[in-house]
């Protein structure tokens, strides 16, 4: 299913959560949201689900204009946060309860039910309830309700960030290796940028409801196209430095507060205009090159 917002606002009040965004997500392509807290990422997928309606602008799914269609009838599967599991419930009735909803038999429920738990390795967990489990299982719980409803759409929530690290990493593996099985498109929200960029195909990073940049993982790190992306990304973040650019003598540099570097010439003849006493900042990652054996010893 490809999804594609345009010129997407939602207001609450005078508060622009989302302002004019405009996003083509690929059919079985895995997106990740990306940005800090309150710069718009989980509004944008709650009106996706429609449980938020736009301000102005239009989602589609495919070719259709889905603005006012009921969140049941999107065929989405959905997973928050805080994970939303009945507690009095075994495992087995939380995954089903959707198709109770929809009066599926119960034949069909348990057939789908054990296919689901068995993609995710929880089959052993059924008789459960949710008290009864690990973090990291009631997170499976979740992801086999929203897929037990076999969706077009799959929407997660920061589903990761209840858990230990060690099992994020785990997780983080399970959600992409499923995705790929199941070949759903998935819209990931995440304020967390090593899972952005070790789990999304693509990556739209926002800030303060504006879309800075919609780019692949290498594009982000290596190509941002403004300060906002370049500090965001990175861990270690980049260094960034007030420098001026000089000409003399036909050859190029950049003077800072105590240094000067001089700037490849080849990189400044592609430039257009004059930047001689342009002030610019320099960016420069954090890197650690492989060793070769002579340095280490």
């Amino acid at each position: 299913m490809k999804i594609i917002l345009k010129d997407l606002s939602k207001y609450f009040g005078n508060v622009r959560a989302v302002n004019d965004l405009n996003l083509e997500i690929k059919d079985s392509e895995f997106v990740a949201l990306l940005g800090p807290s309150g710069c718009g990422k989980t509004t944008t997928l709650l009106t996706i689900a429609g449980l938020y309606k736009p301000t102005k602008g239009y989602v589609y799914f495919n070719d259709r204009i889905i603005n006012d269609v009921p969140p049941k009838d999107r065929k989405i599967g959905m997973v928050f946060q805080s994970y939303a599991l009945y507690p009095h419930m075994t495992v087995f009735n939380n995954i089903i309860f959707p198709l109770r909803l929809k009066k599926i038999p119960r034949e069909e429920m348990r057939r789908r039910a054990i296919d689901v738990a068995n993609l995710v390795h929880i089959e052993e967990l059924l008789d459960r309830k949710p008290g009864q489990l690990s973090g990291g299982q009631q997170q499976r719980v979740a992801l086999c309700r929203a897929l037990i409803k076999e969706p077009e759409i799959l929407l997660l929530d920061e589903p990761l960030s209840n858990l230990d690290a060690k099992l994020r990493v785990t997780m983080r593996s399970e959600l992409k290796r499923l995705q790929k099985d199941l070949g759903i498109t998935t819209i990931f929200v995440t304020h967390d940028q090593v899972e952005a960029m070790t789990m999304a195909d693509r990556i739209a990073v926002l800030n303060e409801g504006i879309l800075q940049q919609f780019s692949t993982p290498y594009e982000l790190y290596n190509h941002p196209k403004n300060l906002c992306v370049a500090g965001f990304i990175g861990n270690p973040p980049i260094n960034l430095i007030d420098v001026s650019f000089e000409r003399s003598n036909g050859r190029f540099s950049l003077k800072g507060k105590d240094f000067r570097v001089e700037f490849p010439r080849e990189l400044a003849i592609g430039m257009e205009g004059d930047l001689s006493g342009s002030e610019l900042v320099l960016g420069i990652r954090p890197d650690i090159s492989p060793l070769t054996i002579e340095e280490r010893v």
